[in-house]
């Protein structure tokens, strides 16, 4: 009996590192999520926020690349906030780029740039796959 147990358990990790394969292959797309913290005087901002993103070849100066996006009613819990965003195809050909965010309470009349721009890197997906 406890030899069949380890041999299904072999199994189950042999299949999901065959499909953990399978879907490191799959063509990714080009939105990704990204995730901040805003501050408001000091302390974490909390409440319903318009949020516009930009993208940058450079930290200062540079040229803006593709469209800004713009999330409106992004909701703020502690200062946290997740953003799905996608520039659009050709814009990530390996060289640095820059998010400039910037920010306004919702439906209010101008946005306030932050800074300084924040750097983009890459990052993997975690494995779920793991044994006991």
């Amino acid at each position: 009996m406890k030899l069949r147990l380890v041999n299904l358990r072999w199994l189950a990790l042999g299949l999901c590192g065959l499909l953990a394969g399978r879907l490191h292959a799959a063509p990714l797309g080009t939105a990704f999520s990204y995730q901040g913290r805003l501050n408001e005087a000091g302390a974490p901002a909390n409440g319903i926020y318009d949020v516009r993103f930009a993208l940058w070849d450079a930290a200062t100066n540079g040229t803006a690349l593709g469209p800004a996006l713009t999330n409106t009613a992004l909701a703020l819990t502690n200062g946290l906030f997740t953003a799905a965003l996608d520039f659009g195809a050709g814009l990530f050909d390996g060289t640095a780029r820059w998010l400039e965010i910037a920010v306004r309470t919702n439906g209010g009349a101008a946005f306030t740039t932050l800074a300084p721009r924040q750097p983009l890197a890459r990052s993997p997906a975690p494995r779920r796959c793991a044994s006991r």
